[in-house]
């Protein structure tokens, strides 16, 4: 054989060797192309509403005042428990050796024959310096009044509620912001199946920060309780849903992947409303099949 047939023979598998090189670099980036293909998540964009909300537990601020009694002796209960009564009403009396001692209300509302300490220890003023958290760790003395018992001259005897209004005070989450004036939507399961409109009166003072709300009608169903657990929503945001994590930029743009049968398209999108890990967009539709885990694209 030939200097040159040896020549041209080396070439040739120098050259089959480069073609079979770029051969197996094809496959593999198609290869490569085909797997994020198959494990990209995709999801169909819905259209619905998005709630801005959050929940925690609830001090319950009624107008209230407890009645004393006037003197030392036996009490009489004069009014069923829960009666509404006038101002200046007599509902219990005192029978002293001296004779009777009637104990009045001093304003109009609702009698009750138990309290839970709270009553003198919930003034704005002094309640809007603690945060919640803080207030939950005070141990008020709780009472009752039951007819014929001995009372001292001074113990409590009754409890008349105001009922024409009543608010809630309660911790507000890391990073949850409100503002006096504010209308908001309360949510109070075992308490009132339908949400209730409310609006903000005060913030607090303390740490965490806190929030007080005024319900816009009196529930009697609270005039028994103290605490109760409440989810406030602060806003609703309606249109087309994604996840935060789905959201990718752009040249400065914000969008999404939007697949189109075998390739996948880049949509602009605008961001109107974020709420935790969801995000309500513009710029495409219901039905879209949206990527939902973008990250994989990361190089293409």
């Amino acid at each position: 054989m030939t200097t040159a047939a040896l020549r041209r023979r080396r070439w040739r598998a120098v050259l089959v060797a480069v073609l079979a090189v770029v051969g197996v670099w094809l496959l593999a980036a198609s290869l490569r192309a085909r797997l994020d293909m198959w494990l990209l998540e995709t999801a169909a964009a819905e259209y619905r509403t998005l709630e801005d909300s959050f929940a925690g537990l609830a001090m319950v601020v009624r107008d209230e005042a407890l009645l004393t009694a006037p003197a030392a002796g036996r009490v009489h209960l004069l009014v069923s428990d829960g009666s509404r009564v006038r101002a200046q009403a007599v509902v219990a009396s005192i029978e002293t050796p001296r004779g009777e001692q009637l104990v009045r209300t001093a304003e109009p509302g609702t009698v009750h024959f138990y309290w839970d300490g709270w009553e003198q220890q919930v003034e704005l003023d002094l309640l809007l310096h603690r945060a919640v958290q803080h207030w939950r760790e005070v141990q008020p003395a709780p009472g009752r009044t039951v007819d014929g018992q001995e009372v001292r001259q001074g113990d409590p005897v009754a409890r008349v509620v105001d009922s024409h209004r009543i608010r809630l005070y309660l911790d507000l989450p890391e990073g949850v912001s409100l503002a006096p004036g504010m209308r908001v939507e309360l949510r109070m399961p075992g308490v009132a199946e339908q949400p209730l409109a409310a609006r903000v009166v005060a913030l607090g003072g303390g740490r965490p920060a806190a929030v007080l709300v005024e319900l816009d009608r009196y529930l009697p169903v609270l005039d028994a309780a103290r605490w109760v657990d409440v989810e406030v929503v602060r806003a609703r945001h309606q249109g087309i849903v994604v996840p935060v994590d789905a959201i990718v930029w752009e040249a400065g743009r914000p969008g999404v992947y939007v697949r189109r049968q075998t390739r996948l398209v880049f949509r602009p999108v605008r961001i109107g409303a974020q709420v935790g890990p969801w995000a309500v967009v513009e710029g495409i539709g219901a039905g879209d099949q949206f990527v939902v885990n973008p990250g994989r694209l990361a190089g293409r």
